[in-house]
């Protein structure tokens, strides 16, 4: 038995074939797995944009939306819109608190007049 490709966003085994690699990636499965998988790492302040733009999906809410990830109604209650309000508010705070300013190395520092004139150049060497 050859090697197998195991696919991360599906959690599924598949021969280790180019073209059927190829297929997999192509397919809806694949795609929505995709999809979900990284929608985990997106800002949260973003998606509590799009999704209080969004009416509430009926579907969903009634045990099945065939749709998932591509409807175009929300999938969030309000619970869980008003837990994703608090993560967006804390990451703008750890944001804000990340903005300090860095200092230059000296080498790169704009040069102060004021210490150049109070430089003794007369310094002698060896």
């Amino acid at each position: 038995m050859g090697k197998r490709y195991y696919c991360d966003y599906c959690c599924c085994y598949i021969k280790n074939d180019m073209n059927i690699r190829k297929l997999h990636n192509a397919g809806q499965s694949h795609a929505m797995a995709k999809t979900f998988y990284m929608r985990r790492f997106e800002d949260p302040l973003k998606v509590l944009t799009e999704e209080r733009a969004k009416l509430v999906c009926n579907r969903y809410f009634s045990n099945y939306c065939k749709f998932e990830l591509t409807c175009n109604l929300s999938h969030y209650s309000d619970h869980q819109l008003q837990q994703l309000e608090v993560l967006a508010k804390n990451k703008r705070k750890r944001n804000r608190n990340k903005k300090k300013i860095r200092r230059l190395p000296p080498s790169l520092e704009p040069l102060q007049l004021a210490k150049l004139l109070q430089t003794d150049w007369t310094t002698k060497w060896g």
